[in-house]
This record gives structure tokens, C-alpha cells and sequence, in this order.
């Protein structure tokens, strides 16, 4: 499978982070399997990246464990390590990718006195330290991890395409997965049949496990699906998202199955009144905290900001959670190009919950909104 973003805006990312290298004087870094190599090289079937200050970026993959996978999705040099085990103990050789990736580095005459990590990483510390010591000394390890996430916070368009095409998906599988919705079904069924769905339509991949709750359970703000069955006149959670091309999306749709009595009426107009303030706050410039305030205020006015307790939302891209937060005493300002949720909620145990969320793209003047293609109304399953 060819790598959906090229080598041009790879070498773009990695020549930012190569300037970030230069004002911190590392010689190298190295980067695990995870979003922030796929970031970087465009897979996340490799065991390390590793990229010099001088020279090309290479990737490092434990034999049968991912390397041809690695070879069509990175357009860097991908070298497979293999490792041996013989016949008892003493013949067993690992593959030992820091060990390879240093010696490569020595044969490049690459001298690594300072070194970019993932510092979030901290099982492999001791190792890379281990590995990476120079005359009997540590080599200093600086966060290279933090400084790439900060990059990622600020999405292309293509970035951003990707996303909407994540949400359309998802979009889809919510269509067809309501036409399974009947009393006496489970919210784990449907939830297997949604996950089923978002595949079947094209995701790569979930981009967390979906949420589907039925009427008291709307209270739980992170539900597993379990076996309560729906009834007439019950509250009814879908939060749920596709993963495209590495790409999440993140949506919450709530409603009734049924006709809503005006207690619910009243609560879902606060909900969704507070998400509507919060969406017309964003834009860039404006401080993070700014649009989580203006959705509580609107709750306040309901007397129901004692019952929303997360944050208005987060930022979304290559993880479902990533920089920014957007709440209350956050720091810094919103930036064109960020990705992020909004999605208040109310809570009340014993009797159920309701969260409104869209994924959006924050523009100079407004949030353009990615998950448009599902109606936010409580009774649009009136039959």
C-alpha cells in the first residue's frame, strides 16, 4: 500500500524537525512505532526510526515483524533485522534494533552527542541510554517526542481531508446501523454492527472503541456496551469514529427512541445550546480556554454546569486525543489548522446523560465543521 501522504511532505516535516535539531545541537534522533513515526515516515509497522541531523532517514524493523509492510508504506530505506535462536540458549541472537541503528549510524560517521528521544516513551529510556553511552557516560537524551506532537497540532488540508473522509464514513455507518435499532436490542449488538460498518465502508481501522448507550447508561461519559437492551422512550449515546488512511475522527450523537418528554427536551436544548456558543467562540487567536467558558456560561444560565464534568474537547488528528485541551485555565491560543472537538455534556446518575460533539478545523474567522452529515436533533428517529 503506497503511503497516503508522499515523500515531499515527509521531508517537509522531517526538515522542520531537523531545525528544531539544529538550535538543540542533536546529532540524531529516534522514534518508536507509533503516530509520531507514521508522522514522520508514513508507517507504524517499523521498530524505530531514525533520523541524523546530517543525511537520510532510515527505518529499523525486526525481521517477518512488519518489514514489507514498512517497504510499501515508507518511502525511506526500511533494513529488517533478524534475529537467531539455534538450538539452545547460548546460540539465541535478538534483534536488537538500537544496537543496529548505532552501528549504521557509527558507519555513516554519525558521532551522536546529543540525542532526540520520545521522553513520553519511558520503557525504553533505560535501554537507548544503555546503548547510546559514549566514553562511560550517558548520552543526554532531549524531547524530541514533545516538539513533533507540537507540529501536529497544526494540520495541511490534506491532513484535513483525510479527517472529513473519516467522518463520512462514520456517517454512513450511523445511517445503516440505525435501521437495526428495536426494542429488545442490545447495545452491544449494535455496537458490533456499527464497528462492523465503519470497516466494511473503507476504515483502516476504529479510532477508538465505540460507545453505544441506552437510556440510564447515558450517564457513563467513557460506557463499555454491555447487554441492556433497548425500550421504548430511552435515551439513546452513539460516540464513535472511523480511522481513514491513519486519520481519526470523533463524533456524539444523542437522541430518543421515541417521543422525548420536556424534562429531556429542556436538558438537550441546554446541551445543544452550549455546543452551538462553544463552536461561534472558535477561531484563531483566540484563547484555548475561551470556547469551554463559553459553553459553561450557557449551562449556568440552565442551571446545569455542576453536571458537565470533562472538557469541552480536545485536538484530533493521527490520535483520537492530542493537543490542544479545551478547558477552563488552558494556556496558549487557538491556531489555524488545528483539529479539535466540541462536545459538552451533562451527566446525572440515575437518570442518563447527553453530549453533543463535532470534530472541526479551526479558520481564521470560524470552526468549519467535518462531522455535518448526521442531523443533531433528539426525536430524528420520529417514525
Amino acid at each position: 500500500m503506497k503511503a497516503v501522504i508522499g515523500k515531499e511532505e515527509l521531508m517537509r516535516r522531517i526538515g522542520k524537525l531537523k531545525g528544531w535539531m539544529e538550535r538543540e545541537d542533536v546529532d540524531a534522533c529516534l522514534f518508536l512505532a507509533g503516530s509520531n513515526m507514521f508522522y514522520l515516515s508514513g508507517t507504524r509497522n517499523a521498530g524505530l526510526l531514525v533520523i541524523p541531523l546530517d543525511g537520510e532517514p532510515f527505518l529499523l524493523v525486526r525481521y517477518a515483524f512488519g518489514d514489507a509492510l514498512a517497504e510499501q508504506e515508507s518511502p525511506f530505506e526500511v533494513e529488517a533485522v533478524k534475529p537467531y535462536y539455534g538450538l539452545n540458549k547460548k546460540q539465541i541472537k535478538q534483534a536488537n534494533l538500537l544496537k543496529r541503528a548505532k552501528e549504521i549510524l557509527v558507519d555513516r560517521k554519525v558521532e551522536v552527542k546529543r540525542l532526540g528521544v520520545e521522553k513520553s516513551r519511558t520503557s525504553s529510556l533505560k535501554e537507548i541510554r544503555k546503548v547510546f553511552r559514549a566514553r562511560r557516560r550517558s548520552v543526554p537524551l532531549l524531547d524530541a517526542g514533545s516538539y513533533v506532537e507540537e507540529m501536529r497540532m497544526i494540520k495541511s488540508e490534506k491532513e484535513v481531508e483525510l479527517i472529513k473522509r473519516s467522518a463520512e464514513i462514520s456517517a454512513r455507518a450511523l445511517e445503516l446501523v440505525i435501521e437495526e435499532l428495536k426494542p429488545g436490542v442490545t447495545e452491544k449488538a449494535i455496537a458490533n454492527k456499527l464497528e462492523f460498518l465503519m470497516r466494511d465502508l473503507g476504515a483502516s481501522n476504529l479510532a477508538f472503541p465505540s460507545i453505544v448507550a441506552f437510556g440510564e447508561n447515558t450517564f457513563n461519559a467513557h460506557h463499555v456496551p454491555t447487554d441492556r437492551k433497548l425500550s421504548e422512550g430511552d435515551l439513546v449515546l452513539f460516540d464513535w469514529g472511523a480511522k481513514f488512511a491513519g486519520y481519526c475522527s470523533d463524533t456524539t450523537r444523542t437522541f430518543v427512541y421515541g417521543k422525548p418528554n420536556e424534562e429531556v427536551i429542556k436538558r438537550f436544548e441546554a446541551v445543544a445550546k452550549a455546543q452551538s456558543n462553544g463552536l461561534k467562540s472558535i477561531r484563531g487567536g483566540v484563547p484555548v480556554q475561551d470556547p469551554d467558558i463559553a459553553s459553561r456560561k450557557v449551562l449556568k444560565k440552565y442551571e446545569l454546569i455542576g453536571e458537565f464534568v470533562h472538557s469541552l474537547g480536545h485536538g484530533v488528528g493521527l490520535d483520537v486525543h492530542e493537543k490542544p485541551r479545551l478547558i477552563v485555565g488552558a494556556k496558549g491560543k487557538l491556531r489555524q489548522g488545528m483539529v479539535v472537538t466540541v462536545e459538552p455534556g451533562i451527566y446525572i446518575k440515575g437518570w442518563g446523560g447527553i453530549r453533543i460533539e463535532d470534530t472541526v478545523v479551526v479558520r481564521a474567522n470560524r470552526a468549519e465543521i467535518l462531522t455535518t452529515m448526521i442531523s443533531k436533533e433528539i426525536d430524528f428517529l420520529k417514525r
